[in-house]
This record gives structure tokens, sequence and C-alpha cells, in this order.
């Protein structure tokens, strides 16, 4: 039967850590997971074995906007365009219940600064969708960065309220347990040359070196440090914080379920025509 619920905690007992608070929705999105040995991928961290969720798979969708000058009428104009590509779902970050999705990319890919532009607000959209049962997950929200400083500081990013500042332990410890969790060769591919720049000489031989010392790698050999700290200068940890939630299950009558963010400690939600 249809319905609406608001989940709340009492004021004076609610968490004043949002990371804290478990959503509605986290048993529905764990039990639509396939298992380990099913998926695209083994498991692949202790962060992601601790809650027992393979990587995954999504489509991340995030928003470019560019203010230009129309060369017929020399007017100021705005350019808003989507942006879409498919991550691998890293795991919850700061606990098994936070409900805050996590993912990595390289501090020069485009979705780093559309992610980092105050005019998105760190605005996205995530959506999983799991062929075996049906099942799809849409958040949207907003997200927040951690990355190393040019001082080898980790800093944590907010383009929201466009505000920098050094990240807790406890962002900071999620940051190198995503790091470390990576295999050798998928910290090399952070020491590549620029996403999408023009493929020259120079680049070539460096992708060749890198293709090198990923093949050595691969056979047991040592990485070489040096190169692997100047990787984790690009490497980036993005917090998705969803606000909406949309489940859906097309199986027979089918059902959908919209999850919304009501405040720091609340989630409303209640049952739509899938």
């Amino acid at each position: 039967m249809p319905h609406s619920q608001s989940e709340s905690l009492p004021h004076s007992h609610a968490p004043h850590n949002l990371e804290t608070i478990m959503p509605p929705w986290i048993s529905m999105f764990r039990s639509a997971f396939p298992s380990a040995t099913v998926g695209p991928e083994p498991l692949m961290s202790t962060q992601l074995s601790s809650q027992n969720l393979p990587s995954y798979p999504f489509t991340l969708s995030t928003v470019s906007v560019t203010d230009y000058t129309d060369d017929t009428t020399a007017e100021l104009k705005t350019l808003i365009r989507p942006h879409a590509r498919t991550c691998m779902f890293r795991g919850f970050a700061i606990s098994a219940n936070s409900g805050i999705l996590s993912v990595t990319t390289d501090k020069r890919m485009p979705k780093f600064a559309q992610l980092s532009s105050t005019k998105t607000s760190g605005t996205f959209e995530a959506c999983f969708y799991f062929a075996l049962n049906n099942k799809q997950f849409r958040f949207s929200g907003r997200s927040k960065l951690v990355y190393l400083s040019s001082s080898q500081q980790v800093i944590l990013y907010d383009a929201a309220v466009g505000k920098v500042e050094a990240a807790s332990s406890e962002i900071e410890a999620e940051f190198y347990k995503a790091w470390d969790s990576l295999s050798p060769t998928m910290r090399l591919s952070f020491c590549k040359p620029s996403p999408g720049s023009d493929l020259t000489m120079e680049r070539w031989e460096v992708l060749e070196k890198i293709e090198k010392a990923t093949d050595e790698a691969k056979a047991g050999a040592q990485v070489d440090q040096e190169l692997l700290e100047e990787g984790k200068q690009n490497f980036v940890l993005i917090l998705l914080g969803p606000e909406i939630v949309d489940y859906v299950d097309v199986e027979g009558i089918g059902q959908r379920i919209l999850f919304t963010r009501a405040n720091e400690y609340e989630w409303e939600f209640h049952e739509i025509c899938p």
C-alpha cells in the first residue's frame, strides 16, 4: 500500500555529525547489489569489504556553467551543459551507514572543475542500475572534494559555500584510506599526462614510461615511490551527499519511492507511481 513517512531522531539525542545518521534507503540500496562474484570487479579494499559491497559502475552527471559573449549581438550569455560519465563506486565514506557515496577522480579531469565551481555549487546526480534485479537508484545532491594542497595538506572544499578548509582527522584518514586501497597500477594512472591534453611526442614518452612501470608492478616489482607521490598530488576523493534519492523497482506492478532529506536529522519518503 502507498505510504509516506518522516524518520527523525529526538533532538536531544540527535548526532551533530551528518555521517552518523543512517538514511532509510541504505538497506534497500545494499540489498540491490549483486554478490562480489557476480560484480564486474572483486571486492577491492578493506573499505568496501567491511561494508560487504562490491565495486560497482554507475553514471555520475555534473553540470558546467560557462559565460560567453555572443559574437552577433555582443550580449553576455550563459551556456549550461550536462556531462555524464561512468565511475566506480568506492563505498560509503566515514562509516558503513553514512549514506555518503565516495568516488575518486583526477584533479585535472573536467568533473573536478565542474564540481568545484561555485556556479554549480557542487551539484551532481548519480544513477545506479542493477540489471540482475531491475532496480534503479538515482541520487541528487551536493558534493565535497578532498585533495592535497601544494603544501601536502589534506583539504576539504565545499563549492556550495566556496569554502576551503583543512580536513578533519576523520576526513584526512578517509582520503589516505581511499588512496591506499587502490592497486599500484591504478595509482600509476594518476601519473599520466593531463587527461584530454594533446598527444605530443613528449607526452607519449611519459605514457610509455607509465606503461612500463605498470607492467613491472603487475609482475610484482616495487613501484617508484617518488612517481606515486607525484600521482597522489592529482588524486581527489569526491564525497557525494544525497539530498534526494529516487528508488525504482520495475518488477511486476513495480514500486517507486522518493526519499527527500528534510534537514540535518530527518529524511522523508513516500511512494509515487513507478
